[in-house]
């Protein structure tokens, strides 16, 4: 049950519009013409410092937790040096008004933004990309063909080595880092990179304490300045803590607490970053909670999960700002926090305690989108743990994920690492497992190829029919094809090609980041790289990938089924007439079209054959794919997910074989297309878990959802379990359950006053469907609500 403290907290997250200010703007524009001409680590590490030692400390009323990246509430921080100015001048206007993600900007904020932007013009990560990105692959990018990552973030979502940061604090850092420099007398270029890395992260080791003894400081004045004794007790147990952590190992609970967030804070201040995981917050934390809740009596359960509250109200205080197009690919300000419960220990004992269950209870008290909560499961996994996460599904909260821990320890083995190290696994990215608690630099988001594309440069021999122009490889007249076979050949090909363009474009994008724009704090905290002197962009981590995905994968088997079907098996249609019958956006061709939606069979009923269709096709790409080398000396890895790609890259795809109008939104990740899975959840899960999911590298994204009158009472919650335990048993790793119906959520798009705590699994991460532009809103509304088993 939420304390009042938690109810006036989780009101004011509510009733508050995220903002942008200046504040950050401002101090890392002084800090670069301040420290320019340092080496490039050791630059970066000053800027940072400066900002550190000089951005406001804010502590709002009835926080246990401090520390927030910006100097306002739920405040959102630009980031020129990777976002292009260009941009933030263009939309400054429209941030507050736009459909997506809007902004709050005040009157004194945004002219002090437009002031100081122009130092930034030209000098951004994504101007310096556009000069760099080969002419062709831009074309593909602005045709909505593909998309690359890094141009304008960063090459690391990090899900840190919180044990270790517990374990030896910032100055274990620091000293660690000087231990090596003492003993390297640099004989190389190499070397002296190293030593210039280690000495970046002595500067922003020591930056992280001197904030944390601001904060102290400001804890202090207000504590001396406020009346009520309560509150002025808090604020001086606050003051405490902040001259320990993060400069020392914690001694309590609160304090390791306080130490997680000052991490986390110190990320979202360094770069503009998101997929920042809590990792396996009930593993690393477990020690402190059992010696003050169980062991010592210092703290009871409830005010243990207050502090787990607070810590993850915070969480919902971070944002990066996103240009339009982004803003709709990935729709609902989502940050991918996701904190892991549950699960094995390393030796393969099962995990769970009672923090595991304290944490979904903090989760089920606040139903707030920030941390997303993931549950892995295995066989020993306790059944209170599992019956809890269902209980939440089943009142709508879309929280938490549940994990097969089996599935996913095979996924971490194919991305290095020992068992034990698989065993740890945790998610790095948004449901991405990664081996060794905090030892993998995912930098998932290489990029995503729109499959409806390679469809349409199947069917028009490489051209694009949207804009006439040769954008795919010249695969033959499809009009001569006498078999399925040469059109699956034919449509390998496109993909390969179209995901060969990726690798090109994250290789040259890599290539920049590993020069320009080292990450420091984040590498340090990552383990491996203080260990090899080398930051997660020149591959220091002990384990580096970075994720390929795919937008549309059931449109794509559904395709092929149909082309199968009604042109080489039935010979319903010729080629020739599919082909105009897409082009017209079967206007004229509707009794086509309700044959190629009814006649063949469509992936998500368990159906063997174009099941089978979908797995061979998202192995042909997995295996040639993660065979790729990455320009750190990593790997790709495949995985299939969309995140909200599926809108905007169906709106520039036109009619497909598989009967979907032109326009429309591409399935959803993993699942079926909307509406076309139709003999139940059980067949649904099986077609999904039928992918042979353990050699995809970076797993399938799966979303479920239920209306509320089938999975009421104890035999609802039955009926969950029992899908997700199927799921499991036939190889699922990831399955995330929306229960709500078409009624709610049209009345919340009629209404959105009255929902404004209505959340929904989006992808990896969840949202608040109220916050969802319209798009966003219909592509949920279109997945078909399951009435039961």
């Amino acid at each position: 049950m939420r304390t009042p403290r938690i109810d006036r907290m989780r009101e004011r997250h509510f009733s508050t519009t995220p903002c942008i200010t200046a504040e950050h703007l401002v101090l890392q524009t002084q800090a670069y013409k301040q420290f320019a001409g340092d080496a490039v680590p050791v630059f970066r590490a000053k800027v940072v410092n400066h900002i550190l030692e000089h951005m406001s400390c804010m502590i709002f009323d009835d926080e246990l937790i401090v520390g927030t990246p910006t100097n306002a509430y739920r405040g959102a921080n630009l980031h020129p040096d990777f976002q292009s100015s260009s941009w933030y001048v263009r939309d400054i206007d429209e941030f507050s008004t736009r459909p997506k993600d809007p902004y709050r900007i005040s009157p004194e904020d945004k002219a002090t933004i437009l002031e100081t932007l122009p130092y930034w013009q030209g000098k951004s990560m994504e101007d310096i990309s556009d000069a760099a990105m080969p002419e062709y692959i831009q074309q593909l990018e602005a045709d909505d063909i593909l998309c690359v990552g890094l141009e304008n973030g960063v090459s690391g979502e990090t899900t840190c080595d919180h044990e270790k940061v517990l374990r030896v604090g910032m100055r274990g850092y620091i000293e660690e880092c000087q231990r090596n420099i003492d003993s390297c007398v640099p004989q190389t270029q190499e070397d002296a990179a190293k030593v210039d890395f280690w000495r970046a992260c002595i500067i922003q080791a020591q930056g992280l304490v001197t904030y944390a003894h601001r904060m102290a400081d400001e804890a202090e004045r207000q504590a001396a300045a406020c009346s009520n004794e309560v509150r002025a007790a808090e604020l001086r147990r606050i003051a405490e803590n902040c001259r320990v952590v993060p400069e020392n190992p914690p001694q309590t609970f609160a304090q390791a607490v306080q130490m997680v967030w000052f991490v986390h804070v110190m990320f979202h201040i360094e770069v503009c970053t998101t997929a920042c995981g809590f990792g396996r917050f009930d593993q690393y934390m477990w020690p402190f909670y059992k010696k003050d809740v169980i062991d010592e009596d210092i703290l009871t359960r409830d005010e243990a999960l207050e502090l787990v509250e607070c810590l993850y109200l915070k969480a919902c205080e971070v944002y990066e700002v996103r240009d339009t197009w982004y803003a709709t690919a990935f729709a609902g300000y989502p940050m991918w926090q996701i904190l892991v419960v549950g699960g094995m220990k390393r030796d393969g004992s099962d995990a769970s305690n009672d923090l595991s269950l304290l944490c979904l209870q903090a989760a089920d008290d606040l139903q707030t989108t920030q941390p997303v909560m993931a549950l892995r499961v295995c066989d020993t996994t306790p059944h209170e743990l599992i019956d809890f996460g269902c209980k939440m599904i089943q009142e709508g909260q879309a929280n938490p994920g549940f994990f097969n821990d089996e599935t996913a320890m095979k996924m971490a083995l194919g991305k290095g690492g020992t068992l034990e190290d698989a065993r740890d696994w945790t998610i790095v990215g948004c449901i991405q497992a990664g081996p060794g608690g905090g030892g993998t630099d995912g930098s998932p988001d290489a990029g995503y190829v729109n499959m409806g594309k390679m469809v349409e440069f199947v069917l028009h021999n490489g051209i694009d029919p949207r804009t006439g122009k040769l954008m795919g490889l010249r695969t033959g007249d499809p009009r001569e094809f006498t078999n399925i076979e040469q059109f699956k050949d034919a449509l390998k090909k496109q993909i390969i090609h179209a995901y060969d363009q990726i690798r090109i474009g994250y290789n040259l994008m890599q290539s920049i980041h590993m020069n320009r724009y080292p990450v420091i704090f984040a590498s340090m905290v990552t383990a491996g790289c203080v260990e090899s002197g080398k930051s997660v962009q020149q591959g220091g981590a002990r384990v580096s990938t970075c994720g390929m995905y795919v937008t549309g994968a059931a449109n794509l088997a559904d395709c092929i089924a149909a082309v199968e079907k009604c042109v080489f098996e039935d010979g319903d249609v010729t080629m020739d007439e599919l082909i105009a019958a897409c082009d017209a956006n079967f206007e004229g061709y509707e009794r086509l079209r309700q044959l190629l939606l009814n006649k063949p069979e469509k992936y998500g009923n368990d159906s063997p054959h174009v099941d089978g269709i979908y797995r061979e096709m998202m192995h042909y790409v997995a295996d040639e794919v993660q065979s790729w080398p990455d320009a750190r000396g990593g790997h790709y890895a495949f995985g299939i997910d969309s995140q909200t790609m599926n809108i905007p890259h169906g709106e520039v795809t036109g009619a497909l074989p598989d009967g979907r109008l032109a326009g429309e939104a591409f399935c959803d990740a993993s699942s079926p297309m909307m509406g076309r899975d139709i003999c139940g959840p059980t067949a649904t899960v099986k077609s999904v878990a039928a992918i042979d999911q353990p050699d995809l590298q970076e797993g399938a994204l799966f979303n479920l959802r239920f209306d509320p009158k089938g999975v009421q009472g104890e035999g609802g919650r039955r009926i969950i379990e029992g899908v997700i335990r199927t799921f499991f048993q036939h190889g699922g790793e990831h399955i995330q359950i929306n229960v709500v119906d078409n009624k709610t959520l049209l009345a919340a798009q009629e209404n959105p006053e009255h929902y404004r705590g209505l959340m929904v699994r989006v992808a990896g991460y969840m949202a608040y469907f109220t916050e969802l532009d319209r798009s966003a809103q219909d592509a949920i509304i279109a997945r078909t609500a399951h009435l039961s088993a």
